[in-house]
């Protein structure tokens, strides 16, 4: 099996226009990135994650659209002008940039930073994808910046994501050469580790940590 796909209909919530779009319904992938990147067989399915309004440019994931009320009253069409307007988002990879203005809609709406980090990360991985490290280290950036506020916030609901998000803080200052940061949040991840099947995480965090100190990315 690898990526399928279906047809949808969606209503915008910040300019009420009413269009059908591809979202996924499978994936299949084998291996992945050391920040997580799967490598999905078949069509990249990452762009189709998210629904973006064709009129207006509002994007979110497929559920956000049946909760309209939560962004109706945060987000209107000059906010997503304004979004579209920065110069980061006219640079990015056009895959990228649906990740990088449902984070920003995300941000305006008050949603959970972890969620607004994933978002970064996920166009961060699109970037990798279209070979546009510049791009790439924008949005990896992004993401660390809100993994962490979710980490010192405690907004993470699932406490077995804790060690993982601690390690991919880790792993992103890592591939951003901040191997200072690195070494901190890697060494932080036994601390937070309360389920001992996930002795994975800790392999992976001392394997991660060793090539931080030997400037290998």
């Amino acid at each position: 099996m690898v990526t399928s796909f279906k047809i949808s209909g969606f209503s915008c919530p910040a300019c009420g226009s009413v269009f059908d779009a591809r979202t996924v319904t499978s994936i299949t992938h084998q291996g992945q990135d050391s920040d997580f990147l799967p490598h999905y067989l078949g069509e990249n399915p990452l762009p189709y994650f998210l629904v973006q309004c064709p009129e207006c440019s509002f994007c979110a994931y497929p559920e956000d659209y049946a909760d309209a009320e939560a962004f109706q009253s945060k987000i209107s069409v000059p906010g997503i002008k304004k979004i579209l307007s920065l110069p980061i988002c006219r640079k990015i990879p056009e895959e990228a940039q649906k990740f990088f203005i449902a984070g920003k809609i995300y941000e305006e709406a008050g949603r959970n930073p972890y969620h607004i980090g994933n978002l970064y990360l996920r166009g961060s991985w699109c970037c990798r994808i279209s070979e546009n490290r510049k791009a790439e280290i924008e949005m990896q950036q992004m993401a660390v910046k809100f993994l962490r506020i979710a980490v010192e916030k405690s907004t993470i609901n699932n406490p077995d994501n804790l060690p993982v998000v601690t390690y991919l803080i880790g792993e992103l200052y890592r591939r951003l050469e901040d191997r200072k940061s690195a070494r901190e949040w890697f060494s932080a991840v036994e601390e937070v580790l309360i389920d001992q099947e996930q002795q994975w995480i800790l392999e992976l965090t001392q394997k991660q940590a060793e090539l931080n100190e030997h400037f290998i990315n």
